[in-house]
């Protein structure tokens, strides 16, 4: 084993030091930014002209070792995104980005483990995971809108990046999740931000096409009904899109609240919140909990089709954390309850709660709990790492009602380093060192279930170049 990822790592290395790639502005960031209008126009072409160019390059090895017999997978991933703003004009900018992906080289991404009978489900996701073949066609037009800008409003058209704690960019591999639709945002001063959103297309992350929201829903692995029976309701969920309102405040420096709806039209209603108080100086304590229940049926009236089932489903979770200078310490729990499954279409982002941790998805599991230990240390403005250790405690993959994806009650672990070199010369590079394990020791498992479920290792060296 530790012969492979010496191995793996080396190849990784000699490749990412060798092309000028790199961390940049995250679109988390880019939305969270008002442009005011601080160039003078003069005519039609100053807009152009006078606009602002901003991307990135981006080179991703990643390589997971699986336990025993079981296949080793590895695949380096290059590609480069690039958006184009015009100037500001009264408030209003058009705006534009597009991205392309190539597999410089990797294992046999078409080819199924010989035991598991399944593609690398890792790997996989730097690509198409809807054409494990494909390694060249991997571009796609990510954003195309219109926005306007003041201190009272902020408003997008077209598709554009979209961030909140059930739906978001997520962009950690080569494509982000991105949508397609209207927002609106009021702030409130600087006490709160109102944001009301509709999205009726797609584009989730590791594919390449956009979809109408109700052809999403399935892309991704959906897993087994409540009956054991591979889920039917890929190509046959009927939904016109879902509606989002948000609300995010912060009446002074010791509380932070923030409040979700997510109504999927025809599927489900699924309700959100949070809140963190600073208890004493340097320790906060947070709280968080979501509601859901069917809204029409469920996607399709038959109940062989149906995406979300007539249940009501709740989960709740808290956080204990230390913050002096430039660290935190925290401990975070999550439990899910109700009649079956936390169910939101992965397509559409990643869960943010307290307990998440990468690779640590939780959607499709009910009657579990997550318990997550993190430390996250900034050691200078050009170095910082994080490292999680987490227990969960999930259903017996047998038990469909409650466990979708067949997933493994796991011990797990996550390292997390990040380097921006300091020298000018190198402005705008970084590197990116992520390590997941995972291990379940307490429990017999068959050798074709472990496929990366559990007992498996992968590694990422990411450098980004952003400009």
């Amino acid at each position: 084993m530790l012969k492979k990822i010496a191995l793996f790592t080396a190849l990784s290395l000699s490749t990412n030091w060798g092309i000028a790639i790199a961390q940049v502005h995250t679109r988390e960031h880019a939305e969270q930014h008002a442009v005011s209008d601080t160039v003078q126009i003069r005519s039609a072409k100053d807009l152009f002209t006078k606009g602002e160019i901003e991307g990135h390059v981006r080179n991703y090895f990643m390589a997971t070792f699986n336990h025993g017999s079981l296949s080793d997978n590895y695949a380096n991933a290059i590609g480069a995104e690039i958006g184009y703003k015009t100037a500001s004009l009264h408030g209003f900018r058009f705006g534009f980005a597009g991205l392309f992906t190539y597999n410089l080289f990797s294992s046999n991404l078409g080819e199924r483990d010989f035991i598991s009978e399944k593609h690398p489900k890792l790997e996989m996701e730097l690509f198409d995971i809807e054409d494990p073949h494909n390694k060249a066609d991997l571009d796609r037009l990510d954003e195309l809108y219109l926005e306007y800008n003041s201190a009272r409003l902020q408003a997008k058209i077209g598709r554009f990046s979209f961030t909140s704690p059930l739906m978001n960019p997520q962009d950690t591999r080569m494509k982000p999740y991105s949508f397609q639709g209207i927002k609106v945002q009021l702030p409130f001063q600087e006490k709160g931000l109102l944001t009301m959103a509709w999205f009726d297309h797609f584009s989730p992350r590791s594919t390449v096409e956009w979809y109408r929201a109700g052809e999403t829903i399935g892309i991704f692995s959906p897993g087994v009904d409540e009956w054991g029976k591979p889920s039917g309701y890929p190509h046959h969920t009927h939904t016109k899109g879902v509606a989002v309102t948000g609300l995010q405040l912060k009446p002074n420096k010791r509380l932070q609240a923030e409040a979700w709806n997510y109504w999927i039209e025809n599927v489900s209603n699924n309700s959100y919140g949070r809140a963190v108080v600073e208890v004493v100086p340097q320790v906060k304590a947070g709280i968080e909990g979501l509601y859901q229940f069917q809204v029409g049926n469920g996607g399709n009236p038959e109940s062989t089709l149906v995406y979300f089932p007539d249940q009501q489903q709740w989960l709740a979770g808290g956080m204990l954390a230390y913050e002096p200078n430039n660290l935190h310490l925290s401990l975070n729990y999550l439990h899910i309850d109700g009649g079956g499954r936390f169910l939101f279409p992965r397509e559409w982002g990643r869960e943010q709660f307290f307990a998440t941790i990468s690779r640590g998805r939780l959607e499709g599991v009910g009657k579990s709990d997550l318990l997550v230990a993190k430390g996250r240390k900034k050691w200078s403005d050009n170095f910082s790492s994080e490292l999680s250790v987490a227990k969960s405690w999930l259903p017996a993959p047998n038990d469909y009602r409650y466990n979708k994806h067949g997933a493994i009650s796991y011990w797990g672990w996550v390292a997390d380093l990040n380097y921006s070199p300091s020298k000018p010369v190198l402005d705008g590079l970084s590197f990116r060192l992520l390590y997941i394990g995972r291990t379940s020791p307490e429990i017999d498992i068959p050798l074709k279930d472990m496929y990366y479920n559990t007992n498996f290792h992968n590694i990422n060296f990411v450098t980004q170049l952003t400009f």
